[in-house]
């Protein structure tokens, strides 16, 4: 995401400076002249070591607010998640509740963003990684949780429009569509995205469960209590708020597969 923010912001002729490193380590920057706007997209989302958790989004968005005061930034935009709101205490959504709080106490000004989950070109995880092994094996639509994807394009833009907002708020920010995991898949074929979908007997999500705990699988148990557990959450008439018109998820979809995989 960080790199469609990059691009974004230069098409805007605004000086960017991106940093990419181990934030859990303190960073030694020092820039000038002062910073207008520092952005914190950095997190881990889904490590089986609870601790990554803790020193990445954690102790990072210590290191990043410590990094903002020593070079005066005049403006913190943090990106959260829709999951602080889950009432599943996952370490990834503990950690970034963990970090709101650093954030809001921190003294700067700031704006949190809690995005449900991005895709667009580029995403290589969430739905980036379902293309990706649609490919080389059968999908099976076990777990007919729901979603509510928003396209990366809509939060450049929003972040963009948060430079003017008044600080010391918070949004809920969700896609405009919610979309079973069947309806998703569904989607993605009537674009002519050649997989094979294959049912089979719920019995199976049991063993989904149990696959989770192996050390290969490519889902943590975490996740997958999450997917059962099927949470919608409500989010701001960000549409209004930012005036950033919603993609639709076919929209968005078609220019995700287009541009990666075709």
């Amino acid at each position: 995401m960080g790199s469609h923010l990059v691009k974004a912001l230069k098409k805007m002729n605004h000086e960017v400076i991106s940093f990419r490193g181990d934030i859990s380590k303190k960073v030694n920057l020092k820039i000038s002249p002062k910073i207008d706007v520092v952005i914190h997209l950095a997190s881990v989302i889904n490590k089986r070591n609870k601790n990554i958790y803790n020193e990445v989004n954690i102790r990072g968005t210590k290191n990043i607010i410590e990094f903002c005061k020593e070079n005066n930034a005049g403006r913190f935009i943090f990106l959260s998640s829709i999951k602080v709101l889950s009432s599943l205490n996952d370490p990834y959504a503990v950690s970034k509740r963990e970090a709101e709080k650093i954030v809001t106490g921190s003294g700067l000004p700031y704006i949190i963003l809690r995005p449900s989950m991005i895709y667009g070109p580029g995403d290589k995880k969430n739905l980036g990684f379902l293309l990706k092994i649609a490919k080389f094996t059968p999908l099976m639509p076990l777990l007919n949780f729901r979603l509510q994807p928003i396209f990366v394009d809509d939060i450049i833009k929003i972040i963009v429009a948060c430079f003017n907002l008044h600080p010391g708020q918070v949004f809920n920010i969700v896609g405009p569509e919610t979309i079973s995991f069947e309806n998703l898949l569904k989607t993605i074929k009537s674009l002519r995205y050649k997989f094979f979908i294959i049912s089979m007997p719920s019995f199976f999500s049991f063993i989904i469960k149990l696959f989770s705990f192996l050390p290969f699988s490519p889902l943590t148990p975490w996740q997958v209590k999450s997917l059962f557990s099927d949470e919608i959450f409500d989010g701001c008439a960000w549409s209004e708020i930012f005036s950033v018109k919603p993609t639709l998820f076919s929209q968005g979809l078609s220019k995700t597969i287009y541009t990666n995989y075709v």
